[in-house]
């Protein structure tokens, strides 16, 4: 009896610390029983995808019109401007060429962290996160450990919802000795052109100013364009690297698009760093207000799922319309 009350408390306990009371981790991804989760800051909500480096969906606070379904509202699908593809020594990395495959949500930073491997050339880590202290904005995170050497390509796609209309694409480089900002921007008209929508984002490397990599701008057809670069990594050298994206209407600013250019340009002279650090210091700001549960670790991981929706869907300040929520619309 003594044996078996040693057992069955091991097996408890093991049980137990299977359940992390901050993380919801997933290592089995099947895109035919995907529902994604979402990552928010109380204006813009980004909700995952089971396709390595995409997000499947954009929705941004107050961004309604009478489209689909019926003759009402409903919440407009926005720009998936972090949407991204990675290439490693020419072929571009899907589920099918992929292994160990994982995905996270980090309820306690707000970051949704993922990994794979990719043959035995290289270990691919990347995260995203709706940026608590840039309501508006948006951080794709990328590190890339070869374990040979490898020649990366990085692709950055702004594409156009099929309901929007009157489609604009934009490019600019703006280079200065301490800075230099790569922009990519995108404007449509909502279904009914009751709303401008507008998006825009940028490349962060870690290079100074002058040495990053070069980055290439092509629009492949009235729907969608990109920018892109490569590099050359040895076998051992991590290499990370961002894109930041800012989307708004013409519902949140009377200029949305140079608007939507300012923040992505403020944000890219932040630089990921310091983009990450504030993030994180405003969320812990927030679960300064946490319930915690002693001895049940799935209890205290439901709650703190609550409690993190809770907080991503709302904002103290500026006063905004209905949040964005994690199921499609």
């Amino acid at each position: 009896m003594k044996r078996y009350i040693i057992y069955l408390f091991v097996f408890l306990a093991a049980h137990a610390s299977a359940q992390d009371p901050w993380s919801i981790k997933v290592n089995h991804i099947n895109p035919q029983n995907y529902y994604g989760v979402t990552v928010a800051n109380g204006m813009l909500g980004i909700v995952s995808s089971p396709e390595p480096l995409r997000t499947s969906q954009v929705v941004l606070a107050g961004s309604y019109d009478k489209y689909g379904r019926g003759r009402v509202s409903n919440f407009l699908n926005g720009y998936n401007m972090l949407n991204a593809t990675l290439s490693i020594d020419g072929q571009t990395l899907r589920m099918e060429n992929i292994s160990s495959y994982t995905q996270e949500l980090d309820m306690k930073e707000a970051i949704h962290r993922s990994s794979f491997r990719f043959d035995n050339k290289a270990e691919v880590t990347y995260s995203f996160l709706a940026l608590r202290q840039l309501p508006y904005s948006a951080l794709l995170v990328i590190e890339i450990t070869p374990h040979a050497d490898i020649t990366i390509s990085a692709t950055n796609i702004h594409e156009t919802p099929d309901a929007f209309r009157d489609g604009q694409m934009y490019y600019n480089e703006i280079n200065r000795k301490h800075a230099s900002v790569k922009l990519m921007s995108t404007q449509a008209m909502s279904p009914t052109g009751k709303l401008k929508i507008c998006a825009s984002s940028s490349f962060l490397f870690p290079e100074k100013a002058g040495e990053e990599p070069r980055v290439i701008h092509s629009t492949p057809n009235n729907n969608s364009h990109y920018m892109r670069f490569s590099k050359t990594l040895k076998s051992g050298e991590k290499y990370r690297f961002c894109v930041v994206g800012s989307t708004l209407t013409s519902a949140h600013h009377p200029d949305p698009i140079n608007e939507a250019d300012r923040l992505t340009v403020f944000a890219s002279l932040e630089g990921c760093d310091r983009l990450l650090q504030m993030h994180k210091q405003q969320w812990s700001e927030l679960w300064k207000s946490d319930i915690e549960i002693e001895g049940d670790a799935q209890s205290q991981q439901d709650i703190r799922s609550m409690i993190y929706h809770l907080y991503s869907f709302v904002r103290q300040a500026p006063p905004s319309p209905s949040p964005p929520w994690d199921y499609p619309v």
